[in-house]
C-alpha cells in the first residue's frame, strides 16, 4: 500500500468544521484513491477534487478516539469493480454539511513512495484502509456507512468465538437435534467415507499429474482445474499478463515476484512493488549495440531506466526484475 503522509484539511474543510461547533452537522462520505502528481506551486489547501480520481472508498466502519478529537474512517479498497489498474499515489476525504453538497475535507499525497492498484482481472487481499482524521470533540459528526460490505478483524473474529465459548447453551439445540435423529451417526459415517474416497481420489490425481497436465487442468473447468485454482489463489499466486507484467508464485514458492517490461529511458514504475528487495537486469535490443542500465540500486517500486544518452527515440530497453 501507498505511504501517504498526514491528511491536509482543505480551506473547505476547515470551514464545514467550524460549522460542525457552531450547530450543524458534519457528515464524512466516502474517500477516494487517484493518480495525481502534485506540482511545486500546488496549495493543497485549495484543492476542491483529487488531481485524477481514479477509485471511490465507501466507508465500512469508524473508531472515535478517546478525546474525540480525531476520528479513524474505515475503508473498502478491493478493486472488485477496476476496470484498469493505475498508480495510486493521492487520498481524498470527503464530506458535507447537513444535507449539502459533497466538498473535499482532506487531502494526502504519497509523492515517489506510490504503489499500482490491478484491475479486477488481479484480485488483491487487502480490503480494507484506515484514514485518521482530526475533528472537534464539539462539532457534531455523522458518517456515511456502506451497510452492504462487511469485513471482520482478526480480534472482531476471536471476540465473537470467546462470546460463543462463555454460552453454556450455545450448542444445546444442536445436541438435541442431534440426539433425536436415529439416522444421525449414518450419515456422519457416510459423509466421512465420501470424503475419504476424495481424498484418495486427489492423491492418485496428484501423483499422476505432470507439470504440463497441470497447466492444462488450470485452463478448463474440472474438479481437479478448479480445485488447483483454489489452491494457488489461496497462496497467493497472481500475474498480469501484458507487455509490462508479472507473476506473484505465492507462499508455496516463497512469495518471489517476477516481472517485466520495454520502455524508454527515464523513470519505469513496476506494475506491482516489491516489498524486501529486487534483483534487475536490462537490455537494448536492436541493430544499434546501445548500454543500458537501472540507475538505483534496490529501489522497490519502480528505477530509472538510462539508456546510452537518454537522447533518442529508441534509447529503450528490456528488462526483467525478480524478487520479493
Amino acid at each position: 500500500m501507498a505511504q501517504f503522509p498526514d491528511m491536509t484539511p482543505t480551506t473547505n474543510g476547515d470551514k464545514m468544521l467550524i460549522q460542525a461547533v457552531n450547530g450543524h452537522k458534519l457528515v464524512f462520505t466516502r474517500g477516494a484513491f487517484g493518480s495525481g502528481t502534485l506540482a511545486d506551486n500546488d496549495d493543497i489547501k485549495t484543492f476542491t477534487a483529487l488531481k485524477s480520481e481514479k477509485m471511490s472508498l465507501p466507508i465500512v466502519d469508524t473508531v472515535l478516539s478517546d478525546t474525540g478529537e480525531k476520528i479513524t474512517l474505515i475503508f473498502n479498497c478491493s478493486n472488485g469493480s477496476l476496470d484498469t489498474g493505475f498508480i495510486n499515489r493521492e487520498i481524498g476525504i470527503f464530506a458535507k454539511l447537513d444535507d449539502g453538497n459533497e466538498v473535499l475535507y482532506s487531502y494526502s499525497n504519497a509523492g515517489m513512495a506510490y504503489d499500482y492498484i490491478p484491475s479486477k482481472e488481479t484480485p488483491t487481499n487487502e480490503n480494507t484502509f484506515e484514514v485518521e482524521v482530526y475533528i472537534s470533540s464539539e462539532a457534531e459528526i455523522n458518517v456515511t456507512i456502506d451497510g452492504s460490505i462487511v469485513y471482520l478483524t482478526k480480534a472482531q473474529v476471536e471476540e465473537k468465538f470467546n462470546n460463543h465459548d462463555k454460552t453454556t447453551t450455545a450448542h444445546a439445540q444442536a445436541f438435541a437435534a442431534h440426539n433425536d435423529d436415529s439416522t444421525a451417526h449414518s450419515k456422519l459415517f457416510g459423509l466421512c467415507e465420501k470424503i475419504a474416497n476424495l481424498g484418495d481420489d486427489i492423491i492418485k490425481k496428484m501423483a499422476l499429474t505432470t507439470a504440463i497436465t497441470a497447466i492444462s487442468a488450470l485452463t478448463t473447468d474440472s474438479w481437479f482445474g478448479q480445485l488447483l485454482k483454489m489452491v494457488l489463489t489461496a497462496s497467493g499466486v497472481r500475474y498480469l499478463a501484458a507487455q509490462n507484467g508479472y507473476i506473484c508464485f505465492g507462499s508455496f514458492f516463497g512469495n518471489i515476484i517476477i516481472q517485466w517490461g520495454s520502455n524508454r529511458y527515464g523513470w519505469v514504475a513496476f506494475p506491482v512493488a516489491f516489498a524486501q528487495f529486487r534483483k534487475l537486469v536490462t537490455n537494448h535490443q536492436g541493430v544499434t549495440w546501445m548500454r543500458s542500465q537501472a540507475r538505483e540500486a534496490g529501489t522497490l517500486a519502480g528505477f530509472t531506466l538510462d539508456v546510452e544518452d537518454n537522447n533518442k527515440n529508441d534509447c529503450d530497453a528490456q528488462w526483467i526484475a525478480i524478487g520479493k
